[in-house]
């Protein structure tokens, strides 16, 4: 068993870590309100799943933990799971365009959110009175109902923003990240239900692992997710034809683009590197360089991904 536990956290905090870099990467090289939240997102997973271990194994020791070091943990992993959620409305008002935000979808999805957050700042003040011995709050943290209302809202909160996240996506975002996010969605709505599953479990006094969480599963495939950020951007389409067939005529009249370069960004998009792109020209790879640094000037793009999304739209 400890085996299985040791290998399961060096596999989440490596994917963790692969999936941070791969969403910082992008941050860099694609301008898009998006990315921020996710690595916040992925960073607040990673110190979550840190504390937990430190709880767990701090637990498991002679003596266990301080009491109060053991409620400070507690009440830090209550404040990123608020910080969590606050992220999912910001994520859920930058997928939805601005007219889909009044729709009822994207406002439950916000108002489950807030919820949850409530119910966070709650249980942070419930851990703090039971921790100093107030009766009432020291009986409230013991109720069932208690617990399960906030895996209920958990459950549907993240359900509703997958179903956000695979009907919703903003013009103003790049096309070329729609697939991730739709992921992520699936991702939410699979696993929406594993806090409930799991509370059923410990009521039922079935056996289960005691120092791993269900939703120790949902952050490892959040972090799968997030690895294939990159290459979800890098990758043909799914039917193989160029990533841009041709810049419309009105993008290339927009950014007073040359009959050169509208011919090497299409040739970009085919995912040619320079030096294929200056033998195909018969041009020194150079000259290249020279135009595709134009182009770039051009569409205020920082990278290949970045001018392909501004001269498609």
């Amino acid at each position: 068993m400890q085996q299985f536990l040791l290998f399961f956290y060096v596999l989440f905090f490596a994917t963790g870590f692969m999936g941070g870099a791969a969403l910082l990467l992008l941050e860099l090289r694609v301008r898009t309100s998006l990315l921020k939240p996710l690595l916040l997102f992925q960073l607040l997973f990673l110190l979550g799943m840190g504390l937990i271990v430190v709880y767990y194994y701090g637990e498991s020791v002679p003596g266990g933990l301080e009491p109060v070091v053991a409620i400070t943990i507690l009440i830090i992993l209550s404040a990123i799971n608020v910080a969590v959620y606050g992220i999912v409305i910001v994520l859920v008002r930058r997928i939805v365009p601005a007219a889909g935000l009044k729709r009822g979808l994207p406002q439950l999805a916000q108002l489950l959110a807030a919820l949850v957050i409530a119910k966070g700042v709650a249980n942070m003040v419930v851990m703090v009175g039971a921790q100093s011995g107030s009766a009432g709050i020291g009986f409230l943290a013991g109720l069932s109902a208690w617990h399960i209302s906030g895996h209920l809202l958990s459950a549907l909160s993240m359900f509703s923003f997958g179903l956000v996240a695979r009907q919703f996506y903003s013009s103003k975002e790049p096309p070329a990240l729609r697939p991730l996010i739709r992921t992520y969605g699936l991702c939410a709505m699979v696993f929406a239900p594993i806090g409930l599953i799991e509370f059923g479990v410990e009521v039922a006094g079935l056996p289960w692992l005691t120092s791993i969480s269900l939703d120790n599963f949902f952050y490892f495939s959040w972090n799968l997710v997030s690895m294939s950020a990159a290459i979800r951007l890098f990758r043909p389409t799914e039917d193989g034809s160029p990533l841009l067939e041709t810049v419309p005529e009105e993008r290339v009249k927009a950014l007073g683009l040359s009959a050169r370069e509208a011919e090497m960004a299409v040739m970009i998009g085919r995912g040619l590197a320079n030096k294929e792109i200056a033998a195909e020209l018969n041009i020194s790879p150079a000259t290249v360089r020279t135009h595709i640094y134009n182009l770039y000037q051009k569409a205020s793009a920082r990278s290949r991904v970045e001018l392909l999304n501004k001269l498609r739209s």
